[in-house]
């Protein structure tokens, strides 16, 4: 079943605004992971909460990329 070129312009839109949402955390998670490697005084806790954060934010950034790839063809 083809999709309605309305549905597949409103998914396109949903998911660039996730992808830029997303994008955007991604980036104050590794601001905050490099703040925090080159402290002095190293918390590991936080580098590896921080570093746990990053990980997820990747993945979730390269599946909107990925539906998004999709939904262009």
């Amino acid at each position: 079943m083809q999709a309605s070129p309305l549905y597949v312009v409103t998914q396109r839109r949903d998911l660039a605004a996730r992808y830029a949402t997303t994008t955007r955390q991604w980036l104050v998670a590794r601001s905050t992971w490099r703040r925090l490697h080159d402290a002095p005084v190293k918390n590991i806790t936080a580098l590896r909460d921080v570093a746990r954060r990053l990980d997820q934010l990747e993945r979730g950034r390269a599946a909107l990329l990925r539906d998004l790839k999709a939904l262009a063809d």
